[in-house]
């Protein structure tokens, strides 16, 4: 699509931004859709003024993404219920000048825990971040007992404020059963790929473990997962489910899922 004056900017803001796909999946979505736009990517660690960059260029969509899916909040003009009840945002839409902050990673997490059951399910939750957030946001509504482990415990402690959770240390790990294992960290990210966030030893035969991390396509965690007898569920399936729900609160109407998939995997095999 050829880029004119009339194109809407759209942006992927984070910092670091490098090994994000959003602007594959929303370029790619354009495409198909017909809509004049592009995404680009801006990272940064001053959330200020990556917020002001949104107000003045404008930027009428941006994902937000790690360290600053808390950090913006207090920027916004408004805030749905949803992101204010999980305490994270990860979608920011500007309506002529209004900027409203949106969750949609709990629609991307439900989407790829749908076939996991959470009920009475126990869940160990690596990480107390905005992504961490979302997590313990849908399993605890789903009737799930959480477990947060987390290197700082001040984090792990303000999620446990929050939600109906429990704290374990790393020492109490092997002594439970985990029905479910959910990393929300950036552990396992290239290229950090040798990385694991939890010992393999705790992943028990038939326990479903999602990783949040989509790059590499296939973790070390997730590998673990699948030698040791259990599902795995790539980050991936979350991402594109939260992707095409951000372009939904822009667009106000629905994204069909044209195979996007195949395109992001592709994306990441090189």
């Amino acid at each position: 699509m050829e880029i004119s004056p009339k194109t809407v900017l759209t942006a992927i803001i984070g910092n670091p931004v490098e090994h994000s796909l959003s602007p594959t999946l929303h370029n790619a979505v354009y495409k198909t859709e017909d809509i004049d736009a592009v995404m680009l990517a801006f990272g940064s660690p001053d959330i200020g003024g990556l917020v002001a960059a949104i107000r003045t260029l404008p930027i009428q969509l941006a994902a937000v993404t790690m360290p600053h899916k808390q950090t913006i909040m207090p920027l916004l003009d408004e805030i749905d219920v949803t992101a204010k009840d999980i305490g994270a945002v990860n979608t920011v839409v500007n309506r002529k000048g209004v900027l409203t902050g949106y969750n949609t990673d709990v629609t991307g997490v439900a989407k790829a825990l749908a076939g996991v059951t959470l009920k009475g399910a126990n869940v160990l939750l690596i990480g107390a971040g905005g992504a961490a957030r979302t997590v313990a946001y849908h399993a605890t509504r789903e009737g799930a007992h959480v477990f947060c482990h987390n290197r700082k415990l001040a984090e792990a402690e303000a999620l446990r404020a929050s939600f109906d959770i429990n704290i374990i240390g790393a020492d109490a790990l092997q002594a439970t059963d985990f029905d479910v294992i959910v990393n929300a960290t950036p552990i396992g990210m290239s290229p950090n790929t040798d990385a694991m966030p939890v010992p393999e030893e705790i992943i028990r035969k038939g326990a479903a473990v999602f990783d949040l991390v989509y790059s590499p396509l296939e973790t070390k965690l997730l590998r673990a997962a699948r030698a040791r007898g259990a599902r795995a569920i790539s980050g991936l399936t979350m991402f594109l489910a939260q992707g095409l729900e951000q372009e939904r609160l822009w667009l106000g109407r629905d994204v069909a899922d044209k195979d996007y998939i195949a395109l992001l995997e592709g994306k990441l095999r090189g």
